[in-house]
């Protein structure tokens, strides 16, 4: 059998694209793209985030994320201030723009993740998603 039929990578890159595609569709009604509806949400997670932080959270590389944060600073879902602690730094806040889309947001995250999962047991479900956060964290714990 060849290896990518049963390869995990190419089910990575197929449930990334795919999750892409349904939450940017979904929140078109906000002119939004997934990548710019993620950062609204770990935004309004935390309610106050310096870029670096954003960065490093979503795990991004830094023009990404400075691309994706100015434009929703030019849209109006994000409001930069100077960091008190730090003033070369800003710290990056939701508007009530960005409040207004975030449930929506979360909302449509949980049903990509429904919809992918949609022949799992609950079982399954918790345990999938109890594996991708480990998998995460094992990645992410090993830097570049």
């Amino acid at each position: 059998m060849p290896y990518m039929m049963n390869s995990p990578f190419k089910s990575i890159s197929i449930l990334y694209r795919k999750s892409h595609i349904w939450l940017s569709n979904s929140c078109a009604q906000y002119d939004l793209t997934a990548a710019q509806a993620l950062v609204i949400l770990i935004v309004c997670d935390f309610q106050t985030l310096t870029q670096d932080e954003i960065t490093k959270r979503l795990s991004l590389d830094k023009s990404v994320i400075a691309k994706t944060v100015n434009k929703l600073l030019e849209t109006g879902f994000l409001e930069r201030h100077t960091n008190a602690r730090d003033k070369r730094t800003y710290d990056i806040c939701p508007t009530q723009k960005s409040w207004a889309a975030y449930p929506v947001i979360k909302e449509e995250v949980d049903r990509c993740f429904q919809r992918m999962t949609q022949r799992m047991t609950e079982e399954e479900r918790a345990t999938f998603r109890n594996l991708l956060l480990l998998a995460e964290e094992t990645t992410l714990a090993q830097g570049e």
